[in-house]
């Protein structure tokens, strides 16, 4: 069974989150059945301000914790954030163990149970990014919130991370999604979770159409057997400089 690395401080509370699903979806029985796990977390730079060129880059506390994991006997390392997948590339150099990738196993879920029209609800820089997009489907078309719904999904991420209560939030929440949906039925076909924050709140459907919970697949995709990620479907995804020069207005 893999040791697992798990970069924490990313943030924290959906970093143990995640550990926690690890825990519930491995099907152990006995304490000897779980698996090994190292979680490093450290205060960690805003990856979002950085993206938005309004703060100091992530990336040397980042490259630290996934190098301090591998010395760890990390086989293979999960990163429970969505938007610091815009530094994955060069976590991916660092290291020699697989650094799992949440967006392209996200596109694998959606396209393994026929989901064509997810809306995604994620932090404003991911939107903005399209991270998800490079690893979609061809006939696949992404939703996401207007500019008033996506301050208030950032809004709800917000609270997660300073640590609201978590039961009163999941139902405030799952009532903003079924007013957020439309009335008419078949667009979109689901809600993606595409923010690890909102994994913390996740109500267990969005009204009519199905909830996929990014968290959820990244567990379920490190503990299968095996140890490499799945791939993009469409070549081309940025590397996290060129998406910085894109938030920032540069061309790259």
């Amino acid at each position: 069974m893999k040791r697992i690395g798990i970069v924490g401080g990313v943030g924290p509370l959906a970093s143990v989150y995640f550990y926690e699903r690890l825990l519930r979806l491995c099907g152990a029985s006995d304490d000897a059945d779980y698996p090994a796990a190292v979680l490093v977390s450290e205060p960690m730079p805003s990856r979002i301000e950085h993206l938005l060129g309004r703060g100091e880059s992530p990336l040397p506390q980042l490259l630290d914790t996934v190098e301090r994991l591998e010395r760890a006997g990390a086989d293979a390392i999960a990163i429970p954030s969505a938007t610091t997948h815009a530094y994955r590339t060069e976590l991916c150099d660092a290291v020699g163990v697989p650094v799992f990738d949440l967006l392209a196993e996200t596109g694998v879920a959606l396209r393994r149970r026929r989901l064509r029209r997810p809306l995604l609800l994620a932090t404003g820089a991911t939107a903005e990014l399209r991270l998800y997009e490079p690893h979609l489907a061809p006939d696949t078309i992404a939703r996401y919130p207007d500019a008033a719904r996506q301050a208030e999904t950032d809004d709800f991420i917000d609270r997660v991370k300073r640590g609201d209560p978590v039961e009163e939030l999941r139902g405030e929440f799952a009532r903003w999604i079924e007013g957020l949906l439309p009335r008419r039925t078949g667009d979109p076909d689901c809600v993606v979770l595409a923010c690890t924050e909102l994994s913390v709140i996740a109500p267990a459907r969005a009204g009519r159409v199905p909830v996929v919970d990014v968290t959820d697949v990244l567990a379920r995709a490190i503990l299968a057997p095996g140890d490499t990620p799945s791939r993009p479907v469409r070549p081309g995804a940025t590397s996290s400089e060129a998406q910085h020069n894109v938030m920032s207005g540069e061309q790259p």
